[in-house]
């Protein structure tokens, strides 16, 4: 039985050849990288702009064992910023390792994208070839 072509798993099933459902988990580096890059932001702060602006669906579990990782690794640095009101948020900035960690997934990414650009121009050209052979036959 073949799967339909608009069928999507989660990342990280099984099955091999099915698109992954939503942003791969090693691509969230990148984006939390990206996104620190011009300022300091917290946690709930960072998973809303990836829910809402970005469209990439995580949750905040997720976020904050990355921010970690990306703490430990010497990308980011963090802070407690207590406020007069309401618990202190954890604030997360980009270090000079972060910056060049950045300037990798941003050729890594580019690389990525022309290769995209290429598999869509084949299928495309391979794609029209046989409709064009479907209508002549």
């Amino acid at each position: 039985m073949r799967p339909s072509a608009d069928r999507v798993v989660a990342f990280g099933a099984r099955e091999s050849g099915l698109p992954p459902k939503g942003t791969p988990k090693n691509y969230l580096m990148a984006w939390l990288l990206v996104m620190l890059s011009d300022h300091s932001l917290h946690g709930y702060e960072i998973t809303k702009e990836l829910n809402e602006k970005f469209d990439i669906v995580t949750d905040a579990g997720t976020v904050y064992r990355a921010l970690r990782q990306l703490e430990r690794d010497g990308y980011i640095s963090s802070w407690w910023d207590p406020k007069e009101q309401g618990p202190a948020r954890r604030f997360y900035a980009l270090t000079e390792t972060g910056n060049e960690a950045l300037r990798m997934w941003s050729e890594a990414l580019h690389q990525y994208q022309t290769n995209l650009e290429t598999f869509f121009a084949l299928y495309e050209h391979r794609h029209a070839l046989s409709t064009v052979s479907i209508k002549g036959a």
